[in-house]
């Protein structure tokens, strides 16, 4: 969905909000970041910065990179296209709009764990937004957690309540690829010990970028 309102919907978000995130990919604010690792092939580059937090003993993560051979557009296409996200995505167990309206979506989302633990799954508010306005065109989907959420949990399947990832892209300055920002919080709940947790996020968002680059060179425009 491509959303031109000015209102804020659930998550009390303007347009201002994408404002912060735009301005990543050419001014990368790491302050209060540290640098955590860096991965390369030949289809993508990415730099990840974290942030600890204290309360849960996670980390935040921003992810800076680039897409060389793919097209703008169709990444952003491929990242907020659910149906097409659940052929190319392994761990995607479940993923569809429970309702929407011109300013936000509201999406579940259920994710297959390695055995033995258990699946995950969310409920999160998406916006999106595609900036013609600016040179270049650039291009931003940000997602949270849905507080208001009354959509009933599954047994066995653990409630994901602390939930963030905002994407963001342009054209390189060449005029062919990607510029990629990539913001990440998410707190799995359960028995899992942090750094199984944190361990996942420095390998499952170069694997994502893998991923995310093979499905848009296979994607019907």
């Amino acid at each position: 969905a491509v959303v031109s309102t000015q209102s804020t919907g659930i998550l009390g978000m303007g347009d201002d909000a994408f404002t912060q995130y735009l301005s990543e990919l050419n001014t990368p604010n790491t302050d209060g970041y540290e640098f955590f690792t860096k991965s390369q092939t030949n289809g993508y580059s990415l730099e990840i910065f974290r942030q600890f937090e204290k309360e849960s003993g996670l980390y935040r993560y921003k992810c800076y990179g680039e897409l060389p051979s793919v097209d703008t557009d169709t990444a952003f296409k491929v990242y907020c296209d659910l149906e097409y996200r659940k052929q190319w995505d392994s761990y995607c167990n479940d993923l569809r709009v429970i309702s929407e309206d011109a300013v936000e979506q509201n999406i579940y989302w259920r994710v297959a764990y390695p055995w033995p633990m258990s699946h995950r799954d969310y409920v999160f508010l998406r916006r999106s937004k595609v900036f013609e306005n600016t040179d270049p065109t650039r291009w931003c989907a940000i997602g949270k957690s849905n507080p208001a959420s009354t959509f009933e949990e599954k047994k066995g399947v653990i409630r994901v309540k602390e939930y963030e990832q905002t994407v963001a892209f342009q054209r390189t300055e060449s005029g062919i690829g990607t510029k990629v920002f990539l913001y990440y919080f998410d707190n799995p709940g359960g028995a899992l010990p942090t750094w199984v947790i944190n361990w996942a996020a420095k390998t499952g968002v170069p694997q994502f970028m893998t991923s995310l680059e093979k499905a848009c060179a296979s994607y019907k425009k």
